[in-house]
């Protein structure tokens, strides 16, 4: 039989045995084990012979376990004897007095809640399938093996220098899997996604480094293993500008690409980069990367918020001045007009201030360029207030457009729209603040004891004036 079907017989043989473990029964107690005096009907057989297979298999018997039972059997601890009706129960001195006497059954009661959490909380992790998993691996011989997950890892490094990466990277697996939670292990899960990544399966790379940083988050290897995120991560962006696919297209014959969504696997890179490696070196860089790749999408709204974060997490990075910059134009293009949300424009006239004060003279010739887009934002702001004037100006409501026109004049005085407002306030300073009232016959007619507004601005009221209502 080869040493493959071995294997298979051995799990498929764990399989079963954990099958018939569920439901097994066990044969009646022999009667020399009934005949001995420690036997207790019902407490013993359970503790001693039902479900044996069940307990090994989930991990409850342990050697602490059979310690407890031995001396059970065994009778009490030296030192103290059961009492007879001819000698007394103990050698040793009895109680100080006023000192408690903890009997049998008050520490049983005491601790009989507790033990019952316990036995639950120990049962339904035995039924987590993960342990189950693990006891069946151990059955089959495949569980912990120290010896085994050494001789994996020599070969897969030998296997590795050799760039038989392929190769390679099943002995690491091997190695990791056979000597789990061990420094060992650690190694073995680095080897094994740099086997991958060196045979250009970037996919199962990238799982493999962000399961090292998973499970070891202060590993050794965070440096290197995060410089392939952002390596692969680039690949993936640079790819899909190349060749740009659908993200619900399927990739079946490149194993340096995922099955689907290219560039959005790329983002999803540059983040492992960030939270698995926060104040490292490429953190800024992966917050950069992907703030541009929104923005090359015209996905401006996400772009301005990555850029927001740099700027503010990383202020010395050397990405800060040019995020500043292009989260200045990010904010300009979320800006839809005069009649929409303003506050992207507002959001841009800051950033433009900070910019200016921050960076000052290292601007360079970029300095400029953020003093025209102040001054357009400056008019762009004006244009939201003109809006607002010739809405009410077009409407004949006089009142609210000369409070609209005279804040442009008070505010935007240099602006071409302060100017049309100053000549448009000489035309209108004469007329009503509201238009006529063409249905107020209307009014008197279906509700003639409505309130009405005077010309002199007074509330009054259409029928006789009640006594006491006006002012003394």
């Amino acid at each position: 039989m080869s040493r493959m079907s071995a294997q298979w017989v051995r799990i498929v043989a764990g399989v079963c045995l954990a099958g018939l473990a569920w439901g097994c029964k066990v044969p009646p107690v022999p009667d020399h084990v009934r005949n001995n005096p420690d036997y207790r009907p019902g407490v013993s057989d359970k503790d001693e012979y039902d479900g044996w297979l069940w307990r090994r298999l989930t991990g409850q018997t342990t050697d602490t376990q059979a310690a407890e039972s031995a001396a059970t059997r065994m009778g009490t601890s030296s030192g103290a004897r059961q009492a007879s009706a001819t000698e007394p129960a103990s050698a040793t001195p009895g109680p100080a007095p006023g000192e408690t006497v903890v009997t049998p059954a008050l520490a049983a009661a005491a601790t009989s809640s507790k033990s019952d959490e316990d036995e639950e909380k120990t049962i339904l992790d035995s039924l987590s399938p993960s342990n189950l998993y693990k006891q069946v691996k151990t059955l089959a011989g495949y569980g912990p093996n120290e010896q085994v997950a050494r001789q994996a890892y020599q070969q897969g490094q030998r296997l590795f220098d050799e760039k038989r990466y392929d190769e390679a990277a099943k002995q690491f697996a091997t190695a990791a899997d056979r000597w789990p939670d061990s420094p060992l292990e650690e190694d073995a899960l680095f080897m094994y996604a740099e086997s991958l990544f060196f045979s250009d399966q970037y996919a199962k790379a990238e799982d493999a480094y962000e399961k090292l940083l998973k499970k070891y988050q202060y590993s050794r290897y965070v440096d290197k293993a995060v410089a392939r995120q952002f390596a692969i991560g680039r690949y993936w962006e640079q790819f899909h500008a190349a060749e740009p696919h659908w993200p619900i297209t399927p990739n079946f014959g490149d194993k340096t690409r995922p099955m689907f969504d290219t560039w959005g696997y790329a983002l999803k890179c540059y983040e492992h980069v960030r939270l698995n490696d926060p104040t490292g070196p490429l953190a800024d860089d992966s917050l950069m990367a992907t703030a541009t790749a929104y923005y090359n999408r015209g996905r401006f709204e996400d772009a301005a918020f990555h850029y927001d974060l740099l700027r503010k997490e990383y202020p010395k990075s050397e990405h800060a001045m040019n995020a500043s910059l292009l989260c200045l134009d990010a904010k300009q293009r979320i800006y839809q007009g005069p009649l929409y949300d303003g506050t992207p424009l507002r959001d841009a006239d800051e950033v433009a201030d900070q910019t200016l004060t921050r960076f000052g003279p290292a601007l360079g010739e970029k300095r400029g360029l953020v003093l025209d887009t102040k001054n357009q934002i400056v008019e762009q702001k004006a244009e939201r207030e003109w809006a607002m004037a010739q809405y009410y100006d077009k409407n004949h409501y006089y009142g609210a457009a000369r409070f609209y026109y005279q804040s442009l004049v008070d505010e935007y005085p240099n602006t071409r729209y302060g100017e049309a407002a100053r000549q448009r306030l000489a035309q209108i300073k004469d007329l009503p603040a509201e238009p006529p009232d063409r249905f107020g016959w209307l009014n008197k007619i279906v509700n003639p004891k409505k309130r009405r507004t005077s010309p002199g601005g007074a509330s009054a009221a259409s029928g006789p004036t009640v006594a006491g209502s006006g002012g003394g």
